[in-house]
């Protein structure tokens, strides 16, 4: 039983996360989507953020950043959320 409801709550998440906008960037910065294999230029990290979640599951993330050029720029990318690593 407990199987069958975490794969249902999986499953809910999943669409749930499709079916949600990206998260935005403070500063209308173009977003662009981490795929896997993706050359990232980061000099400098100036935020993080993620979506808030009280369950252990894979939450939309963002990171703000400056490349080599000192150009902002803003990556989206899908994480564990931060209650995982909580003992949740």
């Amino acid at each position: 039983m407990k199987s069958i409801t975490r794969r249902i709550t999986y499953a809910l998440t999943v669409l749930l996360a499709f079916a949600s906008l990206p998260l935005q960037a403070a500063e209308s910065l173009p977003l662009e989507r981490y795929h896997y294999g993706m050359q990232l230029d980061v000099q400098k990290v100036l935020a993080l953020h993620e979506e808030s979640s009280q369950w252990c599951q894979v939450v939309d993330a963002r990171m703000d950043y400056l490349d080599s050029r000192g150009q902002k720029r803003s990556l989206a990318y899908r994480k564990h959320a931060s209650s995982c690593s909580e003992g949740n």
